[in-house]
């Protein structure tokens, strides 16, 4: 029988699928190992997300695995110039979107960084 995964061991772990792959850090974000520059589990976010580092010229790919049951969804960039200006825009940088992960939050609730960010404040 399998041991069921607690929510810490599902957030700082390594989550593989046949196609994907990606690593988050201690604090929840992604490593930007393979790529991973962005996970959550709301699509809405992904494409918004996907859509601004077009614009800025970043290319990525939006791809999903199954997590605990639910969709994730996660941004991949190639090239590590663009990694890193990805992540920045996203979540690092003070003049970026300074997002919080989906996770950082009660299950169920919105990511209020995100929804912050998305009505201008």
């Amino acid at each position: 029988m399998k041991k069921r995964k607690s929510q810490e061991d599902i957030n700082h772990q390594t989550t593989r699928s046949p196609e994907n792959k990606f690593e988050l850090d201690t604090t929840g974000y992604p490593t930007g190992k393979d790529g991973t520059v962005w996970a959550t589990y709301d699509l809405r976010q992904a494409e918004i997300i996907r859509n601004a580092l077009l614009t800025q010229h970043i290319g990525c790919k939006l791809k999903e695995i199954r997590l605990a049951g639910k969709a994730l969804h996660f941004l991949h960039v190639a090239g590590e110039k663009e990694l890193e200006e990805a992540m920045g825009f996203i979540w690092r940088d003070a003049s970026g979107l300074r997002l919080k992960p989906d996770w950082s939050y009660a299950d169920g609730e919105v990511n209020k960084s995100f929804e912050l960010w998305l009505s201008g404040h």
